[in-house]
């Protein structure tokens, strides 16, 4: 059993009509050379941090990111370079998860033990994020491209002090602002 406290978050399901706009004006400028799918995990990640009150992500802390589909777009975007000729080297990239992460590392001014999941149930995440979480926590975050897209991100770092009161929650609880600790155990999710 773990438990952590919940010291940021960033629920944008789907994000803000002018989030590429926030995300430019927060780095200074537009980040090029990456896809919508790292832009997202980016506007998420630097937004939770911000709600945590974090200008970097901490050194010991883990970064793990999690998705259903990954880079859909610049996958579909190769496939269909690839009935033409050869894909163009940036948009290959642009598929690959650990382009995504070397993005976000680079931005939250980071570098330690990083790794994407392609994985549909939050549960499962959440769980491997306590089963590697170490004393500066984690940043974990969701993110997928499908319709309007979605970038969702909690900042977990373990409880120095438990208490009791804790209640049974799906994975939509766990964003909620009411929720300061969360508890992650084998079969359940609980909150407080």
């Amino acid at each position: 059993m773990n438990t952590f406290e919940i010291i940021g978050r960033c629920h944008a399901h789907p994000p803000p009509a002018d989030w590429r706009e926030q995300l430019a004006a927060r780095l200074g400028s537009r980040p090029r050379r990456i896809g919508i799918w790292a832009e997202l995990a980016l506007y998420g990640a630097l937004e939770c941090l911000a709600d945590a009150g974090e200008e970097v992500l901490p050194k010991n802390a883990k970064l793990l990111v999690a998705s259903h589909k990954g880079p859909l777009a610049a996958t579909q975007a190769v496939l269909e370079q690839e009935r033409e000729g050869l894909p163009m080297p940036l948009t290959f990239l642009q598929t690959q998860p650990s382009q995504m992460l070397a993005v976000l590392a680079a931005h939250l001014g980071w570098s330690g033990d990083a790794c994407f999941i392609a994985a549909r149930h939050p549960h499962a995440v959440l769980r491997l994020a306590a089963a590697q979480s170490g004393a500066q926590g984690v940043l974990l975050g969701w993110v997928d491209e499908d319709g309007d897209g979605s970038s969702v991100w909690l900042r977990l770092r373990p409880c120095v002090r438990e208490e009791g009161g804790f209640t049974l929650a799906g994975p939509e609880e766990i964003i909620s602002r009411g929720v300061t600790q969360l508890r992650i155990t084998p079969g359940e999710l609980l909150v407080r």
